[in-house]
């Protein structure tokens, strides 16, 4: 499988279905459900994820962030460069 990634965050939610005379309206809450959410075009939506999807989206949230570290990190020391050679050519 290529390496995947994928921007949001997992939520684990209990809900409230609405039913009159169901359990949930007594208290016990259906659950847990998931819920991957992210951020479009300024809105946030949601997905629902079935239970057996829950470790593979994990996976990929998981790597997305690892990407966005090493790529900030990248760009750190790519500025700091540039900051130096900067500097040296101005002292020159």
């Amino acid at each position: 499988m290529p390496f995947s990634v994928l921007a949001g965050s997992l939520v684990k939610q209990y809900v409230i279905c609405g039913k009159s005379g169901c359990r949930c309206q007594r208290g016990q809450k259906h659950g847990p459900l998931f819920y991957l959410y992210w951020k479009e075009q300024g809105r946030s939506r949601s997905l629902y994820v079935p239970r057996e999807k829950v470790v593979e989206i994990r996976r990929q949230i998981h790597n997305y962030r690892r990407v966005q570290k090493e790529l900030a990190q990248r760009v750190r020391r790519q500025l700091r460069e540039w900051q130096r050679n900067l500097q040296e050519e101005h002292r020159r």
